[in-house]
């Protein structure tokens, strides 16, 4: 194990280039190491050298890039202080290389402090790349690799529940992985989404994404694992001082095997389910510096981290891809998922989106129901006896759409949606539309804005609702001009959160 000594420090105080500090450290294609599964046997033997490094790097001063709170605040500062304050308080007011590397580092997850929702996989790939160099040099273990949380098993035994090795206080191996501020449900190891009313472990909308990006109103693969699955974890295991806050979640090792399963469903969306990572958008030249297991400062593209091959490494097992579809020829034949994929793609950028009614107040969360109005706009034609429906045979589906989230503190809680008639509207599986949280909806200071719309993400959610109003008008129900949202929680909110949906709309396209 080589230490991190100021002059080694200093001699490589310069930032080095991506593609040459992979070159000098021979990661390439044909070197790829692999990630398990935690609860495979090679993947608790990773675990248990994650554990150990973890224990050593909470045991090394702050100023250490190897540290615990050094890694931790690379994705975000902790909350009640701020970015400047922490660096001042761990380095002083001398400039020094190591206070240089901080101030580059720290607080660098932009997509949810107001910058582009995109940046979010590839610069959580970057992160935990970076991480697992630090684990090796500080575990000596040249193959270490991340193992990941299967949340989405099938398996009843894993699906939704911790990995037991993170629930075990005062344990000689295991007690550092245990944090007391989760979550009952997480920490007694029962499923974390137990009291939902639906599967919040489903990813299947997520992982049938057309695109990377966001087209209109519609979800990309980027935004709709973020904004679910990734959050819905967050949410459900933690609260506002742990897992359940942006500021400090990193704080938690669960964190880091969470997003390694992040990472894992954005590399099977692509191998088995035909999604395709952009090439194209000033956004992927956005450079990012991080300290490799010598303290050096590396310097990526966003572009550098969109494939995993070209980073060294791997997954034992990939979600498998969805069955064909059968493709309506007279051939029969069927759609590859990348052939699905690109005919959905082609089919949403030809069509606009078309806003058909909205909602005239603000939804404000609390901690009973809580519901909105959705009003046909006047320009928006009406030919179905349901409010937002398009005719049977129009290629457009119809979305509720719910924009400009924003929490002042977590509600620590999710929040269910359901739509129906105004009046008698019931509140079960046939009008449930789905979940949302608030995670990326907080105002954060990232230390460079103090402006509120500047300091928020690009929250948003959206639904294709077209199945539940089709059963609607099949089941001879007649609302032309309002339906009603209505917004469960799914828990005990916290009443001071003050959450909001500022917008609710039904848009076509």
């Amino acid at each position: 194990m080589i230490s991190l000594s100021r002059r080694r420090f200093l001699q490589g105080a310069s930032a080095m280039p991506l593609a040459l500090w992979l070159s000098k450290n021979a990661i390439a294609q044909s070197t790829s190491l692999v990630r398990y599964d935690i609860a495979s046997s090679a993947g608790q033997d990773m675990l248990a050298t994650y554990a150990n490094a973890m224990r050593a790097m909470l045991a090394r001063p702050e100023s250490d890039p190897l540290s615990w709170m050094w890694q931790w605040y690379t994705h975000f500062v902790r909350t009640g202080t701020t970015k400047a304050n922490e660096i001042t308080r761990i380095f002083g007011s001398t400039s020094s290389p190591r206070k240089t590397l901080a101030t580059s580092m720290w607080n660098t997850c932009q997509s949810h402090a107001g910058q582009n929702y995109n940046h979010f996989l590839p610069w959580h790939r970057m992160f935990l790349f970076f991480y697992e160099q630090v684990i090796r040099e500080v575990s000596g273990r040249a193959d270490f690799t991340l193992p990941y949380w299967d949340y989405t098993s099938a398996d009843p035994a894993k699906r939704g529940i911790l990995p037991p090795q993170f629930r075990m206080p005062g344990d000689p191996m295991w007690g550092t992985l245990y944090r007391s501020d989760r979550l009952a449900l997480a920490n007694s190891g029962q499923r974390i989404d137990l009291n939902q009313p639906t599967d919040q472990m489903d990813i299947t909308a997520t992982m049938a994404s057309a695109s990377y990006s966001n087209v209109g109103t519609v979800l990309g693969f980027c935004r709709s694992i973020d904004a679910n699955i990734h959050g819905r974890i967050h949410v459900l295991t933690g609260n506002s001082s742990n897992m359940g806050s942006i500021p400090n979640s990193a704080r938690d090792p669960l964190f880091w095997v969470h997003h390694a399963n992040i990472d894992r469903l954005w590399a099977s969306w692509n191998a088995n389910f035909g999604g395709l990572n952009p090439t194209t958008g000033t956004w992927l030249n956005t450079q990012f510096t991080f300290s490799d297991r010598l303290g050096q400062p590396v310097t990526g593209r966003l572009r550098d981290f969109l494939s995993t091959s070209t980073l060294g490494y791997g997954y034992d097992v990939l979600v498998a891809p969805p069955a064909p579809k059968k493709k309506r020829t007279s051939s029969s034949s069927t759609l590859t998922a990348a052939q699905s994929t690109t005919q959905r793609l082609a089919s949403l950028k030809a069509s606009e989106p078309e806003r058909v009614a909205s909602a005239t107040t603000t939804a404000k969360m609390g901690t009973s129901a809580t519901r909105v109005t959705v009003e046909r706009l006047s320009a928006a034609k009406q030919v179905a006896p349901v409010l937002g429906l398009a005719p049977a045979d129009a290629p457009q589906r119809t979305y509720l759409v719910l924009t400009n989230l924003h929490t002042w503190k977590q509600p620590e809680v999710l929040y269910h949606v359901y739509l129906g008639p105004v009046r008698g509207s019931a509140l079960n599986k046939n009008t449930y539309v789905g979940a949302i949280n608030f995670f990326d909806a907080e105002f954060h200071d990232h230390g460079t804005s103090h402006q509120l719309d500047e300091a928020l993400g690009p929250n948003f959610y959206s639904f294709d609702v077209t199945e539940l109003l089709r059963r609607f008008e099949r089941g001879g129900t007649v609302a032309r001009d309002a339906l009603q949202v209505t917004f469960v929680p799914g828990g005990k909110a916290r009443a001071d959160a003050g959450a909001m949906v500022a917008t609710v709309e039904l848009v076509r396209q």
